[in-house]
């Protein structure tokens, strides 16, 4: 069997929810077809993409690999297709095309453009990778991009692409809410020593390895139990206990997980705009700054944890990455 693009989305709708009866409903398919076409879609990979859990379905690191990969076709076929009908269309200007890695900002970035008065509608891609995102945006599939890098880990520059540092934040844990260490107002990460993690795979850029550099930095190295990079599998993992994960200061508050500063922030990333110097903001780059600024302060202000950490520190957002 040929892997198409629909097999290509069944993959990832799975994944998205979790289970394969919630993406069967999703789709409108059964659940024992969508179990039959994941295992055919399975063959035609050659290896096992999801393993069944107590929660739900996960992919396994074999399948984390396809999904990125997935992911990255769809949206390159995506792109196409909405090119394509620029084409087509008499006169019709191309949406304005945004990428980002997991979080909301994009979002918050797209809102803020899309009333700019540009007359333009706004799109937007999310992606794991900043390197992917950067790609993206110096082949001209995306017109601008919202990445993120680490300290020692700095993003390097790709041809036609300008980029602008907006601002650097800690990183937090996010924890059970009926761990003991939950009630602390900052957990010290040494005390985590013994805990179980789940990590996303390497996006390429420096993450989780700056994670993993700053738990020997702390005297010990993470007991990695689960790799996932979609949000509803990694909530559940939380809630229930079974894991601990790093996580942005704007992960999404939910019943029954607690996000807390780590005492001492020894984990620190930095927040860039990066656009297309021959794209739609190639010549209006103080249009798109100004937006991202915006919006990462509206993002940011979002979430109650860090608003009382900064109010602790005092302290303006940015710190030197290299």
């Amino acid at each position: 069997m040929d892997v198409e693009l629909r097999h290509l989305r069944v993959v990832c709708a799975v994944a998205d929810a979790g289970s394969i009866t919630r993406a069967a409903i999703g789709i409108g398919s059964s659940q024992p077809a969508l179990t039959a076409a994941v295992q055919r879609i399975e063959r035609a990979f050659g290896g096992t993409l999801f393993v069944r859990g107590r929660d739900g379905v996960f992919p396994t690191a074999f399948g984390e690999c396809v999904l990125d990969r997935a992911r990255a076709v769809l949206a390159a076929a995506d792109t196409m297709h909405r090119d394509a009908a620029r084409w087509l269309a008499d006169g019709e200007e191309r949406p304005v095309a945004l990428g980002g890695i997991g979080g909301s900002m994009v979002v918050e970035l797209a809102d803020r453009l899309g009333d700019s008065g540009r007359g333009q509608a706004v799109s937007v891609t999310t992606e794991f990778s900043p390197l992917r995102l950067l790609d993206l945006v110096a082949g001209g599939q995306l017109d601008a991009a919202v990445v993120a890098d680490y300290p020692g880990h700095v993003l390097p520059s790709a041809p036609g692409v300008a980029s602008r540092p907006l601002a650097t934040q800690p990183v937090f844990v996010a924890i059970a809410s009926d761990h003991p260490a939950a009630h602390r107002a900052e957990i010290d990460l040494a005390d985590l020593a013994g805990e179980r993690w789940v990590l996303g795979p390497s996006d390429g850029a420096g993450w989780p390895e700056c994670f993993e550099e700053a738990c020997e930095r702390a005297g010990f190295r993470p007991q990695v139990a689960h790799r996932s990079t979609e949000l509803r599998p990694l909530q559940r993992l939380i809630a229930a206990g079974r894991a601990l994960s790093p996580c942005q200061v704007t992960f999404p508050a939910t019943p029954g997980i607690a996000i807390r500063p780590l005492a001492g922030d020894p984990l620190w990333m930095r927040y860039l705009i990066a656009w297309g110097t021959e794209g739609a903001f190639g010549g209006n780059s103080e249009v798109l700054i100004a937006a991202a600024e915006a919006a990462y302060r509206s993002d940011t202000d979002s979430s109650h944890t860090y608003r009382r950490w900064r109010e602790r520190r005092e302290e303006p957002d940015r710190r030197a990455i290299g």
